[in-house]
């Protein structure tokens, strides 16, 4: 029994059930029972705790217990409001039927009447986010996979999965709180009773009037301050927004869907393009387990990724093709992929990429449909077309003082993204990837192998003085070196083929790692590869292939007649964005154009008739 419920009294009554004061008389306290349940129908966590205040400002605390009920004793006849204290995620949508808004319902908890006697309510929630972390080591009690009640919660949810995976140079971020109800601009009067648990961490979007334009008084966006930073920021958008497409209503949440939240580290810094390749590859390969899960449980899979998120599930994808898993995946969105344009070729010898990272040829296998949605107005991904406006030239036309340039852009852009798109006139943050190899600059992937190779095996050593001895340029110390280095990833090949596990762990050959297991023939190319680059000082033999969610498969369709193949029978389709999506995160805060075609008809419609998103029904 819970020591904190009050118990039943005879007390003074100073309100009426409107809420109005009146003359004290005595009435006997009521029993108030509020039956919690989520919008799948199972009740919400046992021992949940629960806050009710009543009329004469008194608090009931009481704990849900396992058929989903919180009884609170003796309460004052008249208004009554309540919240959970510690339910994570699960925000209140409904009272008796009726449906709330669950960003009000948080600043200003709905007030109910109770009567002497027993009163009982139905309170329904939102079931908890549904979250991979991807970041760090993964734990071995803990292989990046969900819980049985979270794939519960899935076969609920109509029996489908939709995963979003966020792009390059975004960090992991927090959830933040819900907005008070002083802090709202669409809550005009106080409410009578507010909980003390009022503002709890907010796990979705919240509407505040000119939200996204304003900025605290220490200079921090609104948008931020109450939707979360970073990746989480990223997630609570795109998860409203699918809704949204969907066809929820606005002040109707309760067939709210969501989203499978995959969080890995892109945030290696505006530079390291290169490096963020590498994670992402790593965190696809982690991947493999839960798209495997979640297979195996008969759930359909839907893939949503952003810029080079990209490389992730493809990386994910191209494994499961050369282990022979098919069509696991029904629908990849791939949304300003920052990867090559024939990345979905079937013909590896296509690779441009002179370490052979730029095509997934096995990818195609393990999924049944893929959209690109592409835009030529993305300057993070590269230049636009001449005939249409670009972000530079505005800047170049623009009157705005150098010193505001900056917060303008940031404003205008997002943090992330404002000096990529300034830069946009070559290249971009996606022209990036072939700054691995510049004569005279610290190549990335130098860095990558300086605490993995032998001493003096990924550059040359420059000699500090004149040269002397038999070898002044330290050309033979290079070349054993370089035999030795060999010989370690040789091994290290043959020790992952020899391991017997299906996806055994690699550190010298971990630019391949979008490959299962690989062979000792292909790290030998490899090897190769990489000394002729040293040879050149770095200078790459091919320029880079143009990002996919730059060009779409403009150019690939003609060179690939697997390509044109997939295209015509619809296996491979594409949204073209430049009339409408001028920047590279344009999708997180979008305009009512890009919500209607790229959100709506790109994605939405064509994902409910074939797979589905939650319970909602084909638009």
């Amino acid at each position: 029994m819970n020591d904190s419920i009050a118990p039943p009294a005879i007390q003074p009554s100073k309100y009426s059930t409107s809420g109005v004061s009146v003359p004290p008389h005595c009435s006997v306290g009521v029993t108030v029972l509020i039956e919690h349940r989520d919008t799948l129908g199972r009740p919400l966590p046992e021992g949940t705790e629960v806050e009710l205040r009543d009329a004469s400002r008194r608090t009931s605390l009481a704990r849900i217990d396992a058929d989903g009920l919180s009884r609170h004793e003796g309460v004052t006849p008249g208004k009554v409001a309540w919240q959970l204290r510690d339910g994570y995620g699960q925000h209140l949508v409904a009272v008796d039927g009726a449906p709330v808004v669950p960003g009000l319902a948080a600043a200003a908890p709905p007030e109910r009447d109770v009567v002497a006697g027993e009163t009982s309510l139905r309170a329904t929630y939102l079931p908890p986010p549904l979250a991979i972390n991807l970041r760090g080591e993964a734990a071995p009690d803990s292989p990046d996979l969900l819980s049985e009640e979270q794939l519960e919660q899935l076969r609920l949810a109509g029996s489908n999965a939709t995963l979003f995976l966020h792009g390059y140079n975004v960090a992991y971020g927090h959830h933040r709180h819900f907005a008070t109800w002083a802090q709202r601009d669409d809550i005009t009067e106080a409410p009578l009773l507010v909980p003390s648990g009022t503002a709890r961490i907010a796990t979705i979007r919240q509407e505040i009037e000119g939200l996204a334009a304003r900025r605290s008084a220490d200079a921090e966006p609104l948008d931020e301050q109450f939707n979360g930073s970073a990746a989480h920021n990223w997630y609570v958008h795109m998860e409203y927004r699918l809704n949204r497409a969907a066809g929820m209503a606005e002040d109707d949440w309760r067939q709210y869907t969501r989203l499978v939240r995959v969080a890995w580290p892109g945030d290696t810094g505006s530079t390291d393009f290169f490096q963020a390749e590498l994670n992402a590859m790593a965190a696809g390969r982690r991947l493999v387990a839960l798209l495997g899960q979640l297979d195996e449980a008969g759930i359909a899979i839907n893939v949503i990724s952003h810029s080079l998120g990209a490389r992730v599930i493809l990386t994910a994808l191209n494994i499961l093709g050369e282990q022979g898993h098919h069509r696991v995946v029904d629908n990849l969105y791939l949304w300003q992929p920052a990867v090559a344009d024939n990345a979905l070729s079937n013909d590896p010898s296509q690779d441009s990429h002179p370490l052979g990272m730029g095509v997934f040829p096995d990818a195609y296998k393990a999924v049944r449909n893929v959209v690109v949605l592409h835009s030529q107005e993305d300057g993070v991904l590269g230049p636009p077309p001449s005939e249409t406006p670009a972000f530079w030239r505005h800047v170049a036309e623009a009157t705005i003082p150098a010193a505001r340039l900056g917060r303008w852009a940031a404003e205008t852009f997002g943090a992330d993204d404002w000096k990529d798109e300034l830069f946009g006139s070559v290249g971009g943050a996606y022209d990036k990837k072939w700054w691995v190899f510049p004569s005279g600059l610290s190549a990335p992937i130098s860095r990558y192998y300086a605490d993995k190779a032998p001493a003096n095996t990924v550059i040359p050593p420059i000699p500090r003085q004149p040269p002397v001895g038999p070898d002044p340029y330290g050309r033979q110390r290079s070349a054993r070196a370089w035999r030795e280095f060999r010989a370690q990833a040789l091994q290290e090949a043959r020790d992952a083929l020899a391991s017997g596990e299906p996806l055994p762990a690699y550190r010298l050959l971990t630019p391949l790692a979008h490959h299962a297991v690989i062979t000792e023939a292909r790290a030998a190319e490899y090897i190769e590869a990489l000394q002729r680059l040293v040879a050149r000082h770095w200078r790459a033999g091919k320029p880079p292939r143009a990002a996919l969610g730059h060009i779409g498969f403009g150019a690939v369709r003609d060179e690939s007649d697997f390509i044109e193949r997939k295209l015509g029978n619809k296996t491979y389709d594409f949204v073209d964005q430049t009339p409408w999506l001028f920047d590279h995160s344009g999708m997180r805060i979008p305009s009512e154009e890009v919500f209607e075609k790229s959100y709506q008809d790109g994605i939405v419609r064509p994902l409910l008739r074939s797979s589905g998103f939650g319970h909602y029904e084909p638009i």
